[in-house]
């Protein structure tokens, strides 16, 4: 049965205010409560600790009790545990995005459409929607910053020629080089859903596989349509971080 859009708008709710509630726990060294975890993301401390089950049910977090010497029920101290070594579960990952590109390959009939449909769900569904406007620059700096925590290594460029995001490194590059029509297009979908999420001015208009011995390069360009207070904006252009290059 699928999913309504009322329920996976309240699944992606729900899933943004976990990472947050993540964040606030791996930020803080020594731990800390309920309280200061309500405190640090704005969420009720009912809502925290229902995401903090959650997350100790997954693995990601370990509550231990917190002994003062007070009267009364200990309070409980949360900590992050480590982050999983990703690249010791390369192989295992690598044949799963295999088995997945062939997948699509096989069933459907546009298979690039498909996968870009796939990156846009994705990408919407890691980014936190933006409090207020958000402006070409701060879209992209986003954008980069997301792309990193994947894995891409990506550096903005801005030249006379427009704005470009080259990524230094795919973690998806060996069933790239079997299913490059699969694997870039979830690539290039999953940026536009990050920068639709943010509502920005911009978006990635094509991207080009193996542009270079460097890597791949992501060419940008103005969202077209009418005028939002981001885009409006003075100064956060993509005309204007090209035109701060020359």
């Amino acid at each position: 049965m699928s999913q309504s859009p009322a329920d996976a708008s309240a699944e992606q709710a729900r899933t943004a205010s976990r990472r947050r509630v993540l964040a606030a726990v791996r930020a803080s060294a020594g731990g800390c409560g309920v309280p200061e975890i309500a405190r640090r993301t704005e969420l009720h401390p009912s809502t925290v600790r229902f995401h903090l089950d959650r997350l100790e049910h997954d693995g990601l977090v370990s509550r231990q009790v917190r002994r003062s010497g007070e009267p009364g029920r200990p309070p409980l101290t949360y900590t992050a545990n480590p982050v999983p070594d990703a690249g010791r579960e390369h192989r295992e990952f690598a044949q799963l995005a295999e088995v997945l590109a062939q997948l699509v390959k096989r069933t459907s009939t546009d298979p690039a459409a498909a996968a870009i449909a796939a990156g846009r769900s994705w990408g919407l569904a890691r980014t936190q929607p933006p409090a207020g406007a958000t402006g070409t620059t701060g879209a992209l700096e986003a954008l980069v910053a997301a792309l990193g925590e994947i894995g891409f290594v990506p550096e903005m460029e801005a030249t006379e020629r427009g704005v470009s995001i080259l990524q230094r490194h795919c973690p998806f590059l060996e069933v790239a080089q079997n299913h490059q029509n699969v694997v870039c297009s979830v690539h290039l979908g999953l940026m536009r859903g990050i920068l639709e999420r943010l509502d920005a001015p911009v978006t990635v208009e094509r991207l080009v596989p193996f542009a270079s011995p460097a890597g791949c390069e992501a060419h940008l360009a103005a969202v077209p349509g009418p005028s939002s207070p981001a885009r409006g904006r003075r100064g956060t252009g993509i005309g204007t971080i090209a035109g701060s290059a020359q």
